[in-house]
């Protein structure tokens, strides 16, 4: 049975591991032990609280598999961007020139955004490659939006997912390499790291003026909004789930953003409060691949089990996935089927 729960200092050694497998591009999992532990801790910090503001709450998940041990895979939610360093992203405009004259031209352009308070987000989500197939990886993305159901307040209404953007295969960006480079004057995962360790990286070092992307190589103007080729299921998820495209850009490799309202996402609509029954296993014929939460904070676990249709208000739940949410006979848990996959295996990182 897997089981997705916040991840606690505990778990740094196999959270070092896991984020050590992530290939080119996973930008908010750096292979750097000591931003992973402060990662945990700030969202240890974040579940034990109540005075938090959004923008200084995030939370870092883990899944695990009981008949293995280590991480499985991690996601993770931010409460709302920006804060005391806002949220910075391209976006993709057009303007028009040469109407006067009768020779209008229409022109794309990068105008940067800037946020400081901007929505929820959703990202960090890595599967061990060891771990595909069976629902695995849209249980792993789509636990997030049961916490977020189950913790409403803790988020703002509106929720955006940042995508992967074009990278070549040694991890070079040729957007980066022909605009950001510029700018920073250092190799994009440097760039990425000073992300976690220099607070305003971005915010003191990026230019507000507008670029006009007909000045970019064409090999860069190539990958404005494409999407990494591994992150394409992540991608379907969350289209599955509601999410639509935006002109945001991410500003270091041009990625395309995401955007849905939280209560319109599938999961959170779909989902539905429902009282424990215990039971034993359900019958092949009659089961359907769910998930299910305890609706908890700083406990919170939710588990992808084959449960029968919900009778009423109740939920039929075998022994193991009781023990497992921590709850009993009777406990309010949150329960939503787990949708199809348009694709085979969901392995993206996102």
């Amino acid at each position: 049975m897997y089981v997705y729960r916040p991840l606690s200092l505990d778990d740094l050694p196999a959270f070092v591991t896991l984020a050590g497998r992530a290939d080119h591009g996973m930008t908010s999992l750096p292979k750097d032990r000591a931003i992973l532990e402060q990662r945990i801790a700030s969202s240890c910090e974040a579940l034990s609280r109540t005075d938090l503001p959004r923008w200084q709450s995030a939370y870092l998940f883990g899944l695990q598999d009981d008949e293995r041990s280590g991480l499985a895979g991690c996601s993770g939610i931010y409460g709302q961007v920006g804060g005391d360093v806002p949220y910075f992203a391209y976006r993709l405009d057009t303007v028009r020139i040469g109407e006067a004259i009768n020779m209008p031209r229409d022109m794309r352009v990068l105008q940067v955004l800037e946020l400081p308070h901007g929505p929820a987000m959703v990202g960090s989500l890595l599967l061990d490659p060891a771990t595909r197939g069976q629902g695995v990886g849209r249980f792993l993305s789509l636990a997030r939006f049961m916490f977020m159901a189950d913790h409403r307040l803790r988020f703002e209404h509106r929720v955006i997912a940042e995508l992967r953007g074009w990278l070549e295969e040694d991890g070079g960006s040729r957007f980066w390499d022909a605009l950001g480079r510029n700018f920073f004057r250092m190799d994009l995962p440097e760039a990425d790291l000073h992300t976690h360790t220099v607070r305003g990286f971005v915010q003191h070092l990026l230019p507000r003026d507008r670029i006009f992307v007909d000045l970019l190589p064409a090999a860069a103007q190539a990958v404005i909004g494409a999407v990494h080729p591994a992150t394409l299921p992540a991608m379907d998820i969350l289209k599955d789930e509601g999410f639509t495209l935006t002109d945001w850009l991410d500003p270091f490799e041009a990625g395309p953003v995401l955007i849905a309202d939280v209560s319109a996402v599938r999961t959170v609509a779909s989902s539905r409060l429902l009282r424990v029954r215990a039971g034993g296993e359900t019958a092949a014929q009659t089961s359907k691949l769910s998930m299910v939460s305890n609706r908890k904070l700083k406990d919170f676990a939710a588990v992808l089990v084959s449960t029968a249709e919900p009778d009423g208000e109740h939920l039929t739940l075998p022994a193991a996935a009781m023990r497992s949410l921590g709850v009993d006979v009777g406990s309010e848990v949150r329960w939503c089927p787990l949708p199809p996959s348009r694709r085979g295996a969901q392995g993206a990182a996102l």
